[in-house]
């Protein structure tokens, strides 16, 4: 407790009993004088003391609203504070701070460690009081979604919402409105709640999270719907987790988890594009192909036609598109596709080896540049077909170090052919063929010094000369 309240203190005490203590004094006899003026030196240094002691443990507890913020030696302590900082908000931003808070000042003893230390009394300050200010608020179906500053920042705000999803060149918008009632109305806000315009803009557009469901359409995937809603693929992932992003089906419902803008611009837009038309495939039926297999007769073409629509978006994902107009540019021309009615030959072996590819012989079976060569090599074109020697099944597709692109048919009884250095294998393991099936293509895979097939034939793991079942 200062010094001079203290002094305060004792002189109105004094003041309050000068007249009663100077009557009492001149009726005493000179003898019990002296012995009172004795005892009474030691009365009031007691006296003084223990009115040191109150007064000076003398603190405030400082209530907010019925909250205990702190204790304080004198009142001042905590009202200066607040005028500090509502002088330096108003400093800042150059607006009028209100408060609305009511402050009591409750009497108590504390001792010095049990103050409330002015760093300590700060940090309630700025959690406990609410600063405001007169602002504006942005409102959407009557509530306040954003405060700024000033009107023209709010202003600001909502002509920038509209930008974003206006920036189409090619369109020409014909209507560009909110989704909801807006309007821009005079607020009293939480100081802290005040936005600058770049943080109105990024709270309005983040919102909240919201659940959707999107069905599969054809040729969609986990990439390409996560572009369309402008989300990443791990998010998706983590949305959907028992569903395997490589094996979607048509229809299958995909949950989305999308912010949800606070507020909701539409656009109505009119464009002009060319679309693709595509050919019309008919299916002819010939006895040339085996059942199953296909060939084009005629390639045809897509056509081109120029499209005028009008579309409607809300935050930019389209809701309706209805069109308006349509020119045909390029008509399109039916595609003809010949499928097989024939019969498929039985792919079990008829023991009879037939020649695997059309080419040139350049290499035969056995020794050469000191090691043993096991088949024949073929020379011809990459791409020229190669076809199984004979029924069998398929027991290796892939690649194997040396041969390149290898192609193994099992033909029962022990025999094998080999077809290496191929350009693309056509039949996969497990596949049962027939004798003359297309199953690769010729190429220059593998340890090789140019495009040609590698043909070998082996009798129970053996390499025999494939020349003794086969003429070239």
């Amino acid at each position: 407790m200062p010094i001079n309240k203290f002094h305060e203190h004792v002189k109105r005490w004094i003041s309050r009993n000068y007249i009663r203590l100077t009557r009492y004094w001149m009726g005493l006899h000179r003898k019990d004088r002296k012995k009172i003026a004795l005892g009474s030196g030691a009365i009031a240094s007691m006296l003084l003391l223990s009115i040191f002691i109150h007064y000076h443990n003398m603190a405030y507890a400082v209530k907010v609203d019925g909250k205990i913020v702190g204790i304080v030696r004198e009142k001042e302590d905590f009202s200066k504070l607040v005028e500090t900082m509502q002088a330096n908000l108003h400093r800042t931003y150059n607006k009028e701070i209100v408060l609305n808070q009511t402050i009591v000042y409750e009497r108590t003893k504390a001792k010095k460690k049990e103050l409330t230390d002015s760093n300590a009394l700060k940090k309630a300050v700025k959690e406990m009081m609410h600063f405001q200010v007169r602002a504006y608020g942005i409102k959407a179906n009557g509530q306040v979604i954003a405060c700024l500053s000033t009107k023209g920042e709010a202003e600001k705000v909502l002509d920038e919402i509209k930008k974003i999803y206006t920036d189409n060149s090619n369109a020409v918008y014909g209507q560009v409105y909110f989704g909801e009632k807006v309007e821009i109305a005079e607020v009293v806000s939480e100081f802290y709640d005040l936005k600058t315009t770049e943080e109105a803009l990024k709270l309005i557009q983040q919102g909240t999270d919201e659940i959707r469901v999107h069905e599969v359409q054809s040729g969609e995937s986990f990439w390409t719907i996560a572009k369309k809603y402008g989300l990443r693929v791990e998010d998706l992932e983590k949305a959907n987790p028992g569903i395997n992003p490589e094996k979607l089906q048509l229809k299958q419902k995909i949950n989305l988890v999308v912010p949800k803008p606070l507020l909701t611009v539409a656009t109505v837009e009119k464009v002009r594009y060319e679309e693709k038309i595509p050919r019309e495939i008919v299916m002819e039926n010939t006895s040339a192909l085996f059942q199953g297999e296909k060939k084009i007769k005629i390639e045809g073409k897509d056509g081109k036609r120029e499209v005028i629509a009008e579309i409607v978006r809300h935050n930019g994902i389209e809701i309706e598109r209805r069109i308006l107009e349509e020119k045909m540019i390029v008509q399109p021309e039916k595609q003809v596709v010949l499928q097989g009615t024939k019969k498929k030959p039985l792919t079990v072996a008829t023991g009879v080896l037939a020649n695997p590819t059309r080419g040139k012989l350049t290499s035969r079976f056995g020794w050469r540049w000191g090691r043993k060569h096991e088949g024949i090599d073929i020379a011809a074109r990459i791409g020229t077909p190669i076809y199984a020697a004979d029924g069998g099944k398929v027991i290796f597709s892939g690649v194997r170090s040396g041969y390149g692109k290898l192609v193994i048919i099992d033909h029962g009884n022990g025999t094998q052919t080999y077809y290496g250095h191929n350009s693309k294998n056509l039949v996969a393991v497990g596949d049962k063929v027939y004798k003359g099936q297309k199953i690769a293509e010729v190429g220059n895979t593998g340890r090789s010094t140019g495009p040609h097939l590698h043909f070998e034939v082996r009798k129970n793991g053996q390499p025999v000369n494939p020349l003794k079942y086969v003429r070239y």
